[in-house]
């Protein structure tokens, strides 16, 4: 048996004589007990009675029950409402108060009054006093308590305070029989006068249990942040635990529930490294983290209530993607492929709020095109033709029973095995569909959302602590670890805003009243005392405590609590010896390095679809070239409000395109006066936006249709100006696509214009609606192959290359290498622009440069080489398969090594 955490020496006698013990926490409660087992065991008894130790608030409960059992008059019309159904009323109650002020929101004005008026009951302070107190902020509460008060005897339903002072009225009455003595352990404060009153009345003797111990060794550790002490109190329990594995380890943290993910990360960091791979088992931590989680965060119970949110769509396509990775529902083992298919559809759909409906559209169409069967759209047609049929409302027992057969219809909790984490979920889950049943005693029947708001509400207030075999290393909070007894214990956070705390009032009564019946956190003096004694009672209950605060909090600076000396022994963090476990877990893995620099070379029956892009990719990193032509790596679709800057683009190029065809040449634009100009451009603007307004009906509204349409008129006008300044042009071709073999590589190109000049020269376009440069025209790598390779596939003498470029961020321009004379003005001239000054001569040049791109992809040339920082910005989603940034560092890191070795 391991250690226990409590010393049941001082106890034994009163255990022995069957004294009834009462604890604050159930912790204390469940350690007592076995240290008090552990203890009958060393005796060498094989059975004991088992001792009468309970936490307060079961005691009160048992006896609830008991009058219940005789049926206690007040027991047959009254039923004690559980707290989610009380705080409904609540918030009931203030949404039909008229006289509420404006700003009031009534679900945290409901758990406000919810907590007042049980401090109010239990602190048995009279309604007449708050009324007298002349505090404004009581006379809303006493207006609301008066209609709660109502509403709750209506239904027969008595608050927890109330159920209690019946227990003390029945005492009175002697039906609830007197017993001879309690002891209170690990009360540091004492309980409220109501319970107080109540044990006065049940016990003849009533007394605390205090242990006085010389305090143990003790040290200060400062740390520099948070983190920090975080991470030392972590290594510190590591290394005592793998020293002195009998001992008992505490580790208390007094805001632990604020920061309990990054406790958790840092203390699994340090005992189990390996825990976040993806083969490592889902396994309880080998530490005790008293600190649970909200039900609604953990995995299995996010699952179902994404399942039962799915019918009130529409929602963000990040909700579709994160339930198509769900594990919890269906066949997910056996779907992958389907479901990945599904959010390929989706994003490709481009809708960023899809709804439910083009999500079942959307799983049909996978299934189909995997060839899978099609339970997933079945489960998902079935749960929509439920929800035609079910009622506007209904009561909670109902939706209870709903949201079970919805669940079931799915496939959840999935088909595999659950581990002991998760089952312990679902058993949890299960107690929170009961719960929400419950709810009919709080109002009337509700529709399927209010159901789902508190079932929602309900499981972001029950906390989740799984439960596991005890280890010697406890993680816990102030009130969680007061009365239990350590070898040795860390305690964080003794700093200045900490120890002791600031006390905290209720908004709702005033100052004065809430002092004078010493209600919680109401005086400095309180929470002094309060400090003091739970700080005697850690030193007290280890052989061996460590304190610790963290210098800073950010920008601001903190000193340690005047509750201890700044001139205690300073802890250090001891150099971790060679061999010693933390050094190993603390270890960095060794990276293997394996060469990349060369693929397969590209085979006769290996078929590549793609045009310019190729060489475009080969340019800027071969590597990235043979992810994106080779491998098939492409970015997953992100649908975006409004259009993309390849639609906006794409709109661009079909207008002028419609606007070329009916204009035909620089001769027709030049005769057509400004108002026929802008009519026949609105005419192929409306005519392209109308294939658009087909397939996004949900973004072409009216007024983004308007928008949309000024934006293109003005750049395309601005556009048109240039272009009535060139030279006399005919438009020979638009958009036309073009065969063109370069060494192995059959490419298909597009070109966007082709315009015939008087002497029978061609000139190329190409639209860009980002910016342009000509400076790719004479590179050793070409980044922007498009219009060199036009230039290689086109018959017939050249007599410009041109960027058109139309953007509202880079300007309207024409760019470009030819004579000016010819074409227009703003081109550059051959030689100008640092190439040869004739058309053939250059490309001869850009062939051979072409080719050598062409060759080194199909020989697979493939090195993590970057030759252009655009690398960066289009393609980015590769670097988690180029892992760019990984090689810089590395990089980096290697000249750093040399520098330090030259000096």
């Amino acid at each position: 048996m391991p250690t226990p955490l409590f010393d049941i020496e001082g106890l034994q006698s009163a255990l022995l004589a069957g004294r009834t013990v009462l604890t604050p926490n159930r912790r204390l409660a469940r350690h007592i007990g076995d240290a008090w087992a552990q203890h009958c065991h060393r005796q060498g008894h094989e059975a004991w009675r088992q001792a009468p130790i309970q936490t307060i608030d079961t005691w009160l409960e048992q006896l609830w029950q008991t009058l219940e059992d005789c049926a206690y008059a007040a027991c047959l019309t009254h039923s004690v409402v559980n707290s989610h159904a009380e705080r409904l009323i609540w918030e009931q109650v203030i949404d039909n108060d008229p006289d509420k002020p404006a700003t009031i929101d009534a679900p945290v004005f409901a758990r406000l009054t919810q907590t007042t008026l049980q401090q109010l009951q239990r602190w048995q302070v009279p309604l007449r006093e708050v009324a007298n107190s002349g505090h404004e902020a009581s006379q809303h509460f006493l207006r609301w308590q008066n209609q709660f008060a109502v509403t709750m005897d209506s239904k027969g339903l008595l608050t927890g305070a109330q159920s209690q002072a019946l227990i003390l009225h029945a005492f009175n009455e002697g039906i609830l029989a007197k017993h001879e003595s309690v002891l209170l352990v690990g009360f540091q404060t004492p309980p409220p006068p109501l319970s107080q009153h109540i044990l006065a009345a049940a016990f003849t003797e009533v007394s605390y249990w205090t242990e006085a111990k010389a305090p143990g060794a003790q040290q200060l550790y400062t740390a520099t942040s948070d983190t920090d002490e975080i991470t030392a109190a972590a290594q510190w329990a590591f290394a005592q635990i793998q020293s002195s594995p009998e001992h008992n380890i505490g580790v208390v943290f007094p805001n632990l529930s604020s920061q309990r993910h990054r406790v958790d990360r840092i203390f699994r960091e340090t005992f189990t490294p390996n825990y976040c791979l993806p083969n490592a088992p889902h396994d309880i931590p080998p530490f005790n983290l008293s600190a649970g989680i909200s039900l609604a965060d953990s995995p299995l119970a996010v699952s179902a209530l994404s399942l039962l949110n799915l019918q009130h769509s529409p929602h963000p396509l990040q909700f579709y993607c994160q339930l198509l990775n769900d594990p919890f529902w269906g066949h997910a083992d056996n779907e992958q492929i389907t479901r990945a298919h599904c959010q390929l559809l989706l994003r490709k759909s481009r809708k960023p709020r899809p709804g439910t409906a083009d999500f079942r559209y959307w799983m049909q169409q996978a299934e189909q095109a995997c060839s899978a069967t099609n339970l997933l759209s079945q489960g998902l047609q079935q749960v929509e033709e439920k929800r035609r049929r079910q009622p506007a409302t209904a009561t909670f027992r109902y939706w209870a029973e709903h949201f079970s057969a919805d669940l079931d219809l799915l496939g959840w909790p999935g088909t595999r095995s659950l581990d002991s984490i998760e089952y312990q979920q679902l058993q949890l889950w299960f107690e929170i569909l009961d719960e929400l049943a419950h709810l009919d005693h709080a109002i009337d029947p509700v529709n399927v959302r209010q159901a789902l708001a508190q079932l929602n509400r309900i499981c972001r207030e029950r906390i989740f602590q799984p439960e596991g075999v005890d280890s010697a290393v406890q993680v816990l909070g102030v009130l969680e670890a007061a009365g239990l007894h350590f070898d040795k214990l860390w305690l964080a956070e003794m700093h200045d805003n900490q120890w002791p705390q600031t006390p905290v009032f209720n908004p709702l009564l005033s100052v004065s009243l809430q002092r004078q019946y010493g209600m919680p956190k109401s005086s400095a003096e309180t929470e002094l005392g309060l400090a003091q004694q739970l700080l005697a009672d850690f030193s007290g209950h280890c052989q061996h405590i460590v304190f610790s605060f963290a210098q800073r909090d950010g920008d601001s600076e903190r000193q340690i609590t005047h509750l201890l000396s700044d001139a205690l022994p300073r802890f250090h963090r001891p150099e971790i010896p060679d061999g010693h476990p933390l050094l190993a877990n603390l270890a960095k893995p060794q990276l293997e390095k394996l060469p990349v620099d060369q693929a397969p070379t590209l085979t006769a029956s290996e078929t590549i679809r793609g045009g310019s892009a190729i060489l475009r990719d080969q340019a800027r990193c071969p590597f990235n070239a043979f992810s994106v032509w080779r491998l098939g790596a492409e970015p997953l679709p992100e649908p975006e409000f409004g259009f993309s800057a390849i639609e906006r683009g794409n709109a661009v190029h079909r207008s002028l395109e419609l606007f070329w065809q009916a204009c035909k040449d620089h001769g027709a634009l030049i005769s057509l006066d400004e108002v026929a100009q802008s009519a026949l451009l609105r005419e192929s603007i409306a005519s392209c936006l109308a294939l658009y307004k087909s397939q996004r009906p949900e973004l072409f509204g009216p007024r983004y249709s308007e928008l949309e349409a000024q934006r293109l008129q003005h750049l395309l006008t601005a556009w048109l100006k240039i272009e009535r300044a060139r030279k006399p042009f005919v438009v020979r071709a638009l958009e036309q696509q073009v065969s063109f073999q370069l060494d192995q590589l059959d490419l298909s190109l597009r070109v966007d214009r082709v315009d015939q000049l008087a002497d029978g020269s061609t000139v190329l376009i190409d639209y860009k609606t980002g910016g342009a440069s000509i400076t790719g025209f004479t590179a050793e790598r070409p980044e922007e192959p498009q219009l060199l390779l036009y230039a290689l596939a086109m018959d017939g003498s050249l007599a410009a290359l041109c960027f058109g470029q139309i953007s509202a961020t880079k300007g309207i321009a024409i760019k470009g290498i030819g004579s000016q004379a010819l074409v227009a003005d703003g081109l550059t001239d051959l030689a100008d622009a640092g190439l040869a000054d004739n058309w053939p001569e250059n490309l001869h040049l850009w062939r051979q440069r072409l080719s050598g791109l062409a060759n080194d992809f199909c020989q697979g040339h493939a090195e993590m080489a970057v030759y252009s920082s655009t690398v960066a910005d289009y393609q980015s989603y590769l670097f988690p398969l180029n892992r760019w940034f990984e090689t810089l560092n590395v990089t980096r890191a290697t000249v750093d090594e040399a520098a330090e070795a030259d000096n």
